[in-house]
């Protein structure tokens, strides 16, 4: 790379997150998907608030929610235990780390700072030493946040993870996915065979099935059973969740014990418009933005959730460059 090359590098890296530079980027883009223009005066919809979010808040609990391996950290912290994760059995930082790994015959790799980008190993699909350094060497290149136009994966950890292959019989568990808004689980998402034939249901809290899809995915031929343990699931994520506006906490439903999965503070990337599109208003509506400085930083959040630990406020404090 020439030295202008690294120059026009190195200055849309400083600048593409950037509220001025993104908002008008994410508004063109929400136009082509949505077929009209968003209003970040008085957003209403789901999306429009996801806009929002993506186009103006730089608060540093987005990216920590983002970054996979951040978010673990939190997580272990909220809920003051290891075993509500699944097991982490190594980190590349480097194509160099590879060569330290010892992994088991079946396991799964996620690019830490990116999503989307995830590799099943198996007996029955394998991978060589070589390839998956080639795979790991590949993922750390993604900038992922500026390639999707997602402020909170900028300044996450470039890592791919390496966690065990999470199995419910002869298939992977179902996905359970509640959307929290202000530490309440106001609607929950079923997916399953997500890596075969995805079907996707959402339901209320009360797991009423809702008759609304999103991006078109398939809904369940039969919708599926109330989770055992779904009571427990919503306990918490809305621990997990409480004192932020809103957050989605996906849990892997192993039937006699759940763990968590990710913390999704953008999902779909702001583009997952519903049908009927009326739901867009219906998942908005307990959605409360906070107030625009609060978003960018310049004063800190007021933690009003019950269960809120200290920790957790001490994470909006953080000093970090909120952009402008």
């Amino acid at each position: 790379m020439g030295v202008l090359a690294r120059l026009r590098h190195s200055l849309r890296n400083k600048i593409w997150h950037r509220s001025w530079f993104m908002a008008p980027a994410l508004a063109r883009r929400y136009r082509r998907i949505f077929g009209y223009w968003p209003n970040p005066l008085a957003p209403r919809r789901f999306n429009e608030k996801l806009f929002v979010r993506m186009a103006f808040d730089r608060r540093p609990t987005l990216t920590i929610f983002a970054g996979k391996l951040e978010a673990r950290g939190f997580v272990t912290e909220r809920l003051g235990r290891t075993d509500r994760q699944p097991r982490l059995l190594g980190v590349a930082r480097s194509v160099a780390d590879v060569e330290t790994l010892d992994l088991p015959r079946r396991y799964i790799a996620k690019a830490s700072h990116a999503s989307g980008y995830v590799r099943i190993v198996t007996p029955q699909d394998p991978i060589s030493a070589s390839d998956l350094a080639n795979l790991v060497g590949e993922w750390l290149q993604i900038d992922y946040g500026r390639y999707g136009l997602e402020w909170c994966y900028h300044g996450t950890q470039k890592a791919v993870v390496f966690e065990e292959l999470l199995e419910r019989g002869a298939d992977v568990p179902d996905d359970i996915k509640l959307f929290c808004f202000n530490g309440r689980a106001i609607f929950a998402q079923c997916d399953s065979d997500r890596f075969v034939s995805h079907a996707q249901t959402l339901f209320d809290r009360d797991w009423n099935r809702l008759d609304v899809r999103v991006r078109n995915y398939p809904p369940h031929s039969h919708p599926p059973p109330r989770p055992a343990l779904f009571d427990e699931m919503i306990a918490e994520a809305e621990l997990l969740s409480a004192g932020i506006d809103y957050v989605r906490v996906d849990l892997f439903d192993l039937g006699d014990h759940f763990l968590v999965g990710e913390l999704t503070p953008l999902p779909q990337g702001g583009a997952g418009s519903f049908n009927p599109p009326s739901w867009d208003v219906e998942f908005g509506r307990p959605w409360t933005l906070p107030p625009f400085a609060v978003m960018r930083g310049w004063r800190q959040a007021v933690i009003t959730a019950d269960r809120c630990s200290q920790g957790f406020a001490d994470l909006e404090r953080i000093g970090d460059d909120p952009g402008q």
